[in-house]
């Protein structure tokens, strides 16, 4: 049954006269938790069990609409608490009784209730638009900032490129000028966004740590423009269903000593800061400084005796760079008198202005392939083959110009011998140069890094023989020399000296060999040479025709990946994670190195550890930012 409005209203006073009843009209104490609660609870069910619906007469008479479940004055935009006769009534008679509106004949009122309706839609879309584009041009501004982290660019040049846009924006679509004015990007809110992102990257680094099965670190340090040694962390982890992960971690600044204890604090607090299992670690690769490789105070080994100590049996394995010693062995391949001379002769020309000018202007007239030649640099690996390579080709404009300046070693690119020399020493630099380029690169398996080295020890092998032939099939510059100054003692020794080298080192993977097999060919390895417990899963696994044909169609990461289950094979694939989850090299963090150097250079040295660290995270990681999420806990302002 329906209440009629006076009796609602009259109910409404009753209620009121009640509680407020007593003496001179004050308020009556109801002492009773019990009679309060009473009270309060009948109130509720009032409200709930009305079922109060709007009425539309109270459109015409008091300019109220219903939106939304709410009753909305259409003059002042508010809205009433709940929908009833006696709110509305009040809402008219205290706001606007006194107002022109009241005086408006019936006829009047539906052209002005009809107009301010309009209006009140028209203003509510105009707001829900400039949430709209608030939120577009917040995630525009984060979108441009994590580009200058990407490209390495100073926070400030944030105002430039909102310069440029504001250029653009004036000749192509001046009517977009407004928005596009109000993107943020001044410096401060750059380096704002890019922390932001940094922390949301690192949320997600950590939470995807959580899901390896097993994992290694890369470690290298090298320090920055302003002196701060910096240490580089990677990990490489894999999961469960054989998915590879290469990110970088952290870079640590080591504001005092750099000795092996340091190091090896600052990478267990990097292991704790993103929860990190060290019972999944499988090894350490490094550099061959001491204080990373050494046997007793080195940082990887002061690891391993941490996770010993702390119960974890696993194996854990210290490698020293498969690069770095690439490099080093690079270097027992060196006639001095032809290196030692080619440095000079090239920095006599190149470390004088007058002189480097000259020879270009030689180079333009004589030549139209190079334009200069190339410095050597030590710490460079690729620097050696490539000077060579270009001396050797420009040897005649060289000879040329030493002599038309009188300069000193003039008289070598007259020597055939020293010639043959010279191109001996750079055909087997430009063969290490090709070597080294198939070892770098991000996610190279440790395996094919090991195959590249295996490989390369072979063809010294057949080399040496060769050239005690006077065969020089795989020498082209050597074998454009005359024969009669071709000294095949020398090419030997220097073959056989590098051969050597290659044979003492890498002994931290060559221990390691058997289990790649394992990996890059488990139908040829024999069962005698397997571990015990992996033995049986060997012979099932070998005895399988199907699964054999399959390893012969596709790579062994995709093999193991697709067509081997944990449930038949569990230990071998355990087996395997381990395997794919090492490091080869440092080249991750030598490449973040290069990153750091352009990224705090000498016009941003004033750069904190915090921001660069945040700046490298971003153009490292293959992690992108949660943009979503990170717009879900903004409040949208645009820039004024």
């Amino acid at each position: 049954m329906e209440i009629d409005e006076k009796e609602e209203e009259g109910m409404e006073k009753g209620v009121t006269a009640r509680v407020l009843g007593g003496k001179e009209g004050g308020l009556r104490s109801v002492t009773s938790p019990a009679v309060q609660l009473l009270i309060m609870s009948d109130k509720k069910r009032k409200v709930d069990g009305e079922h109060r619906v709007f009425k539309p007469d109270w459109t015409e008479n008091y300019f109220f609409i219903e939106r939304f479940g709410q009753a909305q004055c259409l003059i002042c935009f508010k809205t009433v608490a709940v929908i009833k006769l006696f709110n509305i009534r009040r809402h008219w008679e205290t706001e606007h009784a006194t107002s022109h509106f009241a005086s408006i004949s019936v006829t009047q009122r539906k052209d002005i209730i009809l107009k301010l309706t309009e209006n009140l839609e028209k203003t509510t879309s105009l707001f829900r638009k400039q949430t709209t584009d608030a939120a577009k041009v917040t995630r525009a501004s984060y979108e441009v900032s994590r580009l200058l982290a990407c490209k390495m660019k100073p926070f400030s040049d944030g105002d430039f490129i909102k310069e440029c846009l504001m250029t653009v924006v004036n000749c192509v679509c001046p009517e977009k000028c407004s928005t596009f004015e109000s993107v943020s990007l001044s410096s401060r809110t750059v380096r704002r966004r890019i922390e932001e992102m940094s922390s949301n990257v690192q949320d997600s680094l950590k939470a995807s740590s959580s899901n390896l099965v097993a994992f290694s670190l890369a470690l290298d340090e090298s320090t920055d423009t302003k002196d701060t040694a910096q240490l580089a962390i990677f990990i490489r982890g894999v999961t469960s269903e054989l998915l590879v992960y290469e990110e970088f971690l952290q870079l640590v600044p080591l504001r005092s000593t750099t000795t092996g204890q340091d190091i090896f604090n600052a990478v267990l607090q990097c292991v704790e800061k993103h929860s990190l299992d060290l019972s999944h670690l499988v090894s350490v690769t490094t550099d061959g400084a001491p204080a990373m490789i050494g046997e007793k105070k080195g940082a990887a080994s002061l690891l391993v005796h941490h996770c010993e100590a702390a119960g974890h049996t696993q194996p854990i394995h210290k490698l020293h760079c498969i690069i770095h010693q690439e490099a080093l062995c690079a270097k027992s391949a060196n006639l001095v008198d032809v290196m030692s001379v080619v440095v000079k002769i090239v920095n006599s020309i190149l470390s004088h202005s007058l002189n480097h000018r000259q020879f270009q202007l030689l180079l333009e007239e004589v030549n139209e392939h190079y334009i200069d030649l190339l410095y050597f640099c030590e710490v460079r690996w690729l620097s050696r083959g490539a000077m060579l390579s270009r001396v050797c080709d420009l040897k005649q404009e060289i000879s040329n110009f030493l002599h038309q300046k009188k300069l000193p070693y003039a008289d070598k690119f007259s020597d055939p011998r020293w010639l043959a020399r010279l191109a001996l020493l750079t055909d087997i630099t430009t063969h290490l140069n090709a070597l080294n380029l198939k070892l770098q690169g991000k996610e190279v398996l440790v395996t094919d890094m090991y195959g590249h080295i295996t490989a390369f020890e072979v063809k010294l092998r057949l080399w040496e023989a060769q050239l005690a032939d006077s065969q020089f099939a795989h020498f082209p510059r050597l074998a454009a020399c005359d024969p009669d100054t071709i000294d095949p003692n020398t090419c030997v020794s220097v073959v056989s000296s590098l051969r050597q080298e290659f044979a003492s080192r890498f002994k931290g993977v060559k221990v390691l060999a058997g289990d790649f097999k394992l990996f890059t060919a488990p139908f040829d390895v024999a069962v005698n040479d397997v571990p015990i417990p992996l033995q049986m899963e060997i012979i099932e696994l070998q005895c399988n025709e199907e699964l054999k044909a399959k390893f012969r169609t596709s790579s062994p990461l995709l093999f193991f990946r697709d067509y081997l289950h944990s449930d038949k094979f569990p230990k071998l694939l355990q087996h395997v994670q381990r395997i794919i989850a090492m490091f080869g090299s440092t080249y991750r963090c030598e490449q973040l190195f290069s990153k750091m150097k352009f990224t705090k250079s000498r016009l941003r040295s004033q750069l904190s550890d915090r921001h660069l660290n945040d700046i490298l995270l971003l153009a490292t990681s293959t992690i992108k930012p949660d943009m979503e999420a990170l717009l879900c806990e903004k409040q949208h302002q645009v820039s004024h």
